[in-house]
C-alpha cells in the first residue's frame, strides 16, 4: 500500500471530480486536517465567495473564488494563496500551493468525526477507494475479455455457460460411435456363429 501522500496524489488524480463542481464544495463543511497542532479548524465555502474558517469556535472571514483550470484563489486578512487541485471528492479536498511539494488536506467534516481524521487513514482511503478498486477492475475486464474471446470462438455460449448445445452433439456423436460398433460385433459375432454352426454340420454330415 502507497502511504507516501506526495506519490499517491497523483497517482489519483486522474479519478478526482474537478473544482469546477463548485457546488459539492459548498454542500459540505470541510475540517482541515492539522497533525501538528492537533485541533479541528473548519472551512466553510459560501456561495457568496465567503470563506468561513472556524478555528475552536472563532471566526474569520475570507473569500474564495474558483478562477478555473481546477485552480482556487483565497483570500484571508493577511495573505492571498493560489492552490492547484490536487484530488477532489464527496469526503476529501487535496490542494498544494502553485509550486510546493506538500499538500493540504480537508475532510468532510462528516467523515473526520467518523475516523477520516489523519493522513495516514487519507492514505488508506485513496488506496481501498481507488487503487485497490482499479486493479480489480483491471482484472476483472481482462477476465470479461478472455471470457468474451472464448465465448465468440464458440467455447461458451451467451448466458456465459458452457456450450450446452455444443456438449451434447458431441455426446451424441460419442454414443452413434459407440453404438455402431455394438452392432458391428454383434453382426461379426452372428456372422462367426452361423459360420461355425456350418462347419460343424457339414463335417457331421460327412460322417453319415
Amino acid at each position: 500500500m502507497e502511504t507516501n501522500l506526495s506519490v499517491l496524489i497523483p497517482r489519483v488524480n486522474k479519478l478526482s471530480q474537478k473544482f469546477d463542481n463548485i457546488l459539492l464544495i459548498q454542500s459540505h463543511h470541510w475540517v482541515l486536517i492539522n497533525e501538528v497542532e492537533n485541533k479541528k479548524n473548519l472551512y466553510i465555502f459560501r456561495d457568496n465567495n465567503e470563506l468561513l474558517i472556524s478555528d475552536e469556535g472563532h471566526v474569520d472571514i475570507a473569500q474564495w473564488r474558483y478562477l478555473g483550470k481546477n485552480t482556487l484563489l483565497i483570500e484571508s486578512k493577511n495573505d492571498k494563496c493560489l492552490f492547484k487541485h490536487g484530488f477532489f471528492d464527496d469526503n476529501l479536498i487535496a490542494i498544494k500551493v502553485h509550486d510546493e511539494e506538500n499538500y493540504s488536506f480537508f475532510v468532510n467534516e462528516e467523515k473526520f468525526d467518523l475516523g477520516l481524521n489523519s493522513e495516514n487513514k487519507i492514505a488508506r482511503y485513496l488506496n481501498q477507494k481507488y487503487l485497490n478498486n482499479t486493479i480489480k477492475n483491471k482484472v476483472t475486464r481482462r477476465r470479461r475479455k478472455s471470457y468474451s474471446n472464448k465465448k465468440n470462438s464458440g467455447y461458451y455460449n451467451y448466458n456465459f455457460n458452457y456450450n450446452y448445445d455444443y456438449n451434447i452433439m458431441d455426446k451424441i456423436n460419442n454414443r452413434s460411435s459407440i453404438r455402431k460398433f455394438k452392432i458391428f460385433l454383434i453382426n461379426f459375432s452372428l456372422v462367426f456363429f452361423v459360420s461355425v454352426f456350418v462347419l460343424l454340420f457339414l463335417q457331421y454330415a460327412r460322417l453319415f
